[in-house]
């Protein structure tokens, strides 16, 4: 079947490339043709999408998420995000299934066509991955690694994390992790921040030999690797260790962003889904808590990324479980500094070079991935939230914009802090 968009402006993401009347052709799962609508012929097209003046460009991309645990990503009243992913990983796998394919159907009909999903359960994940590729379910390309590798009692195991201790064990898990359909292998370097202050996000937790063993066997078989890691020390045993992105960053310094730009290290910072979290507390009457993450945290975390991007490492979108993509693109922009058509390639092409997807980008011979939105987010960002029509693999979707996370509910009003106590 042949699908065409025509009539829009097109981003490209592909040589800095505008068309403002544009004609997308795609045909099965590819793109067939970019370009102007006077010269791109429509012979065999089956269905025309008007793109009148809306504005064509790439599927966005998800770097980072747990998508069977995506109902965080708004609160549920009076209870933590912590205690609710409690809650929801006390449910049966059945259950989590039906969670994860709901959460997938609203990606894709948002404009995210392609996700990296980081287990928390990895079955369910897996499974999804299979359920999506063979048309199953409807959603975006799932990239999945299934559960994460930690220490023995280290950052979530909790809800799943696959434990290991000493580099033979982290080889093994690895291994294990491959043989059941991992797709990228991501390991815990530091404590998290989603059990604050039971947990010390700054603590390193796998060790570098651990690193080192666990990212080289990976990597022995053709198998990306991410870390998730806050402190500065964990970030600097990532770097070493040979890490391919490098989740949240919390507590970057000079020398390693340095280090991460000369050796093609991304950062995937997940500021939304982070932020979300202090905004969370503020939300259920722990503002003290909340106001101390956004201090101790946040603010590192945002200078973080305007240290990647003053260095030049590649930053990629990362929602996490409580984040969504275009706040994250818009923290992001915020943090570096970026004008919004540079900070779309975080979400487009930049991402799926970080991932090494065949997308990100409108060009003949990629994958059909197309996000169609009224008005153009090259002034605003927050036109991402007016999807017109959504093209996944070469299916069109009806379009339905992703709810608000927590923070821009109350920046906007819809939801209400507690009065302060006297």
């Amino acid at each position: 079947m042949r699908i065409a968009v025509t009539d829009a402006t097109l981003i490209t993401r592909d040589h800095d490339e505008v068309i403002p009347r544009g004609t997308i052709v795609i045909e099965g799962d590819r793109i067939l043709a970019v370009g102007p609508q006077a010269t791109t012929s429509l012979d065999g097209v089956d269905r025309v999408i008007d793109g009148s003046g809306a504005t064509a460009l790439p599927g966005l991309i998800n770097a980072h998420d747990h998508i069977a645990r995506k109902q965080l990503r708004t609160a549920e009243p009076g209870v933590r995000y912590k205690d609710q992913s409690d809650r929801l990983m006390r449910e049966p796998h059945e259950m989590l299934a039906l969670h994860t394919a709901r959460n997938l159907h609203d990606h894709v009909r948002s404009g995210v066509t392609t996700v990296r999903d980081f287990g928390l359960p990895g079955a369910t994940a897996l499974q999804a991955h299979r359920a999506v590729a063979s048309g199953l379910i409807p959603g975006p390309q799932v990239i999945t690694g299934g559960d994460p590798i930690a220490i023995s009692g280290g950052h979530a195991t909790n809800w799943g994390a696959l434990e290991a201790d000493g580099p033979q064990e982290v080889v093994r898990a690895v291994r294990r992790a491959i043989h059941g359909g991992a797709q990228v292998l991501k390991f815990m370097a530091s404590g998290g921040l989603g059990t604050y202050p039971e947990e010390d996000p700054g603590i390193p937790e796998l060790t570098r030999e651990e690193l080192t063993a666990g990212i080289a066997a990976a990597h022995q078989f053709g198998r990306p690797t991410a870390a998730h890691a806050y402190s500065t020390e964990s970030i600097h045993n990532v770097i070493a260790a040979g890490v391919d992105t490098v989740e949240h960053g919390a507590f970057l310094d000079e020398e390693a962003a340095a280090l991460m730009a000369e050796r093609r290290i991304a950062h995937v910072p997940t500021v939304s889904g982070l932020i979300a979290i202090a905004y969370n507390l503020q939300v259920i009457g722990q503002a003290e808590l909340g106001q101390r993450i956004l201090d101790e945290v946040i603010s590192r975390l945002q200078a973080s990324v305007a240290l990647s991007a003053q260095h030049g490492v590649r930053i990629a979108t990362g929602s996490d479980t409580s984040g969504e993509v275009v706040e994250e693109l818009e923290l992001i922009a915020q943090a570096a500094g970026w004008d919004p058509e540079r900070a779309l390639g975080a979400a487009t092409d930049v991402a799926a070079d970080v991932l090494g997807v065949d997308a990100g980008r409108l060009r003949p011979g990629l994958r059909a991935d197309v996000l169609l939105v009224e008005g153009d987010p090259r002034e605003s960002l927050d036109v991402l939230r007016s999807p017109r029509s959504v093209i996944a693999r070469g299916e069109a979707f009806a379009a339905e914009p992703a709810s608000l996370g927590v923070r821009l509910r109350v920046l906007r009003g819809i939801e209400q802090l507690p009065a302060a106590q006297p």
